[in-house]
């Protein structure tokens, strides 16, 4: 009976598939927490110069529609990254031969 040296090369080729996915999906996850914190921090500026405009009669129009606009494209830019394809592969073959 042949003694076992450890995991086999395809099992360590999954393993390092997996480690680069889950390195890509936690870099997608912090890229969407950052896109969404400068979204919040953006309509609240824009709420907050609204307000400014409305009570004291100030003109910040220009500054709101940049607010707004920004906005816009950082929504584009979640678009974005839901979109991004990962290769899950390797998780696909995981799954197949744990079936086997």
């Amino acid at each position: 009976m042949a003694a076992s040296t450890g995991p086999g090369p395809e099992h360590q080729e999954l393993t390092g598939e997996l480690a680069e996915l889950d390195r890509k999906l936690r870099e997608l996850s912090q890229q969407w927490e950052d896109v969404e914190r400068v979204i919040n921090e953006k309509v609240r500026q824009r709420r907050e110069l609204i307000a400014r405009q409305e009570e004291k009669q100030e003109d910040h129009a220009d500054e709101i529609n940049r607010l707004q606009s920004d906005v816009y494209a950082l929504r584009d830019r979640l678009d974005m990254l839901r979109d991004s394809h990962l290769d899950f592969s390797a998780l696909y073959r995981i799954v197949q031969q744990a079936k086997q």
